[in-house]
C-alpha cells in the first residue's frame, strides 16, 4: 500500500501540487472561518489551530509523523525558531521540497511509519491525516508513547466519517480515491 501511495501522490513532484494547492502546500485540511475565507488563509489558520491545540512551544522538541509537503514542520520551524523539528515522510520527493528550505532547526527522515523507529524522546508528537494509512494502532501508539519525553504529548488529527468505517480498496464498485490517489487508506469511523 505504501509503494502504490507514494506513486499515486507522494513521489509526484511538488511543482504539480503547487497548481490547486495553497502557497504551504498544506495537504490536510483548512479552516474556513467564513465564505470569505481564502484558500491560503485557512491552511495558516489550521496550521496556528493545530499548534495551538497540540500546545506547541518555543524550544520545545518536536516529532511530527506523516509531514507531507512539510505544510506544519515548516510552520513551526519558522515560527518556534528555538524548537527541534523532526518530521517524518516516507517520500524522498517530500523530503527534497522540505529540505530546500533549509531551515537549520528541521530535520526530515524518509522512512515507512510502520517500521519507523528512533532513540530520541520528544515533548510534542505531531500526526495530522497519517494515521489513516495505518493499521495497527496500538502498536503504533505503543511505540510512540516510547518516543514521548516524561512530560511529552501527542496530538493526533485524523478525518472520520461519523458512522462508517471503510477501506478504500478495490473491492465493489469503482472506487476513485483507491485508484488515483489513496490505494489502501482508510476512512476511519468516528467511534474508532
Amino acid at each position: 500500500a505504501v509503494k502504490t501511495a507514494n506513486t499515486q501522490h507522494y513521489e509526484v513532484p511538488a511543482d504539480l501540487f503547487k497548481t490547486f494547492m495553497g502557497p504551504h502546500l498544506k495537504y490536510s485540511s483548512g479552516y474556513w472561518s467564513d465564505k470569505a475565507t481564502t484558500l491560503a488563509e485557512s491552511e495558516k489558520k489550521m496550521l496556528a489551530m493545530t499548534c495551538e491545540r497540540a500546545e506547541i512551544e518555543d524550544g520545545q522538541h518536536i516529532l511530527e509523523l506523516g509531514c507531507g509537503w512539510g505544510s506544519l514542520s515548516l510552520w513551526m520551524a519558522r515560527n518556534y525558531p528555538n524548537a527541534r523539528i523532526t518530521a517524518v515522510s516516507n517520500s524522498t520527493t517530500q523530503k527534497a521540497y522540505i529540505d530546500s528550505h533549509a531551515l537549520p532547526n528541521l530535520t526530515v527522515i524518509t522512512a515507512d511509519m510502520n517500521t519507523f523507529t528512533t532513540d530520541e524522546t520528544f515533548d510534542r508528537i505531531v500526526s495530522i491525516e497519517m494515521f489513516e494509512h495505518m493499521r495497527n494502532w496500538p502498536k503504533l501508539l505503543e511505540r510512540i508513547q516510547g518516543w514521548l519525553t516524561g512530560n511529552g504529548s501527542l496530538f493526533i488529527h485524523i478525518f472520520v466519517h461519523r458512522e462508517l468505517a471503510y477501506l478504500f480498496n478495490e473491492n465493489g464498485q469503482v472506487n476513485w480515491m483507491s485508484e488515483h490517489f489513496f490505494k489502501e487508506g482508510m476512512m476511519p469511523a468516528e467511534s474508532l
